[in-house]
């Protein structure tokens, strides 16, 4: 028997493998450009990178090399002259010190941002203004806090005015240690009464009893016409605050309405003056029938020169 097979079996038994083959040779030759396409723009990335680095040195070392030149080694930009307005806080040599600033030195390598930031860090500073004036001068202005009164320990041994010991203190209650006692602090008031753990240099003072202090004295001040020069107060009772004037007078104020105190106080120190009394206590607390005494006319130098021989007159009450 004779098989015969058609023509379009015979093709179709061939052609399928050699597709095949056709198609995994295509897939190899895709794979074999991919890879050389691949190294390629690895390589095109490197060498642009490389180049980019060597091209940034270049210009760095330029860049640095023309600083120096015409800048940092340049003997017309020579340090020559230190403005200094401290407002009485430091000395120049200390200002100097803390700074780091030297006469001599270049003036752009003079790190501004240290030299502030060493100054911001003492208490009594308040504001900063700092400049370069090319070719070789540099200004600093500092403004101080203005202190209104000292916080100084109850111990009787105790200098009230010893920054060792006793702090300053402005309207907010920041506390602060002078590096150098100008003679108007020694006319500021004393507060006595605040917890000598609570008193640390360069810190706030929370304290309601303080801030009541603070208070009496701002009043005072905007009123200078009620004749009271404060030279003590003592806050420690807490409900009341016990101040003696300048002419050795002991007052009780309330913590409430000091203008309305005040108010009363100056009635009082007018008919003293009228009269020519010296008052030695009065207590501001009691609105009506205020208990106040005076000073007997034998005592009164002794009473304003701060003696402690005082007689106070039994019957002095004012209404």
């Amino acid at each position: 028997m004779i098989r015969r097979f058609s023509h379009s079996s015979r093709g179709n038994r061939r052609l399928h493998p050699a597709g095949q083959g056709q198609h995994l040779l295509n897939v190899k030759v895709r794979h074999t450009t991919a890879s050389r396409q691949r190294r390629q723009k690895i390589s095109s990335v490197f060498w642009a990178v490389s180049l980019l680095v060597v091209v940034c040195v270049v210009g760095w070392l330029g860049i640095s090399t023309m600083l120096d030149k015409f800048f940092y080694d340049n003997p017309a930009y020579t340090l020559r002259r230190v403005t200094l307005d401290l407002d009485g806080i430091l000395s120049r040599e200390e200002a100097l010190a803390e700074t780091g600033i030297k006469e001599g030195d270049n003036i752009f390598r003079v790190d501004l941002t240290r030299a502030e930031k060493a100054l911001r860090a003492i208490p009594q500073v308040e504001e900063i203004s700092m400049e370069r004036h090319l070719p070789d001068e540099i200004s600093i202005k500092l403004t101080a806090r203005r202190p209104v009164a000292w916080v100084a320990p109850f111990e009787k041994e105790v200098d009230p005015f010893d920054p060792e010991k006793s702090l300053l203190v402005d309207e907010t209650g920041f506390l602060m240690k002078p590096r150098i006692i100008q003679s108007e602090f020694y006319q500021l008031p004393i507060i006595y009464g605040v917890r000598s753990e609570n008193i640390r240099d360069g810190e706030p003072l929370h304290s309601e009893d303080l801030q009541r202090a603070l208070a009496l004295i701002a009043e005072v001040a905007r009123q200078p016409e009620c004749l009271l020069n404060i030279r003590t107060l003592d806050i420690s009772k807490g409900y009341c605050v016990d101040v003696v004037s300048d002419r050795n007078a002991h007052i009780t104020f309330s913590t409430e309405d000091i203008p309305e105190q005040l108010g009363r106080l100056r009635q009082l120190l007018e008919h003293c003056r009228d009269a020519n009394r010296e008052l030695d206590t009065v207590n501001l607390m009691v609105r009506r029938n205020t208990p106040v005494t005076f000073v007997m006319a034998q005592s009164a130098a002794e009473h304003v020169a701060g003696g402690r021989g005082r007689t106070p007159s039994t019957g002095g009450r004012k209404n």
